[in-house]
């Protein structure tokens, strides 16, 4: 398991966590009416619900690092499979 969660790994499932952090503080903690806005009445602002984009990031990356999991899994399993039978 050692050689299977490496650096990059690490590396990107934190980068999604804080792009996610960003997509909850940007679209998740306001709740927007029909037409996509919310207003703040305390600091007199008007968001839209154009935060949604901060999701992109956050699915990308954690994308790539299941990504890069299954490999390492597949290539740990081969490698394995290979020592037994040779």
């Amino acid at each position: 398991m050692k050689h299977i969660i490496s650096t990059s790994i690490i590396i990107l499932v934190t980068a999604s966590a804080f792009f996610f952090w960003l997509w909850y503080e940007q679209y998740l903690r306001f709740e927007f009416n029909e037409l996509g806005r919310y207003y703040d009445a305390e600091n007199q602002i008007t968001y839209t619900d154009a935060g949604f984009v901060w999701c992109f990031p956050v699915i990308g990356f954690l994308l790539i690092a299941f990504i890069l999991v299954i490999v390492r899994t597949l290539r740990h399993m081969a490698h394995s499979t290979f020592k037994r039978d040779a």
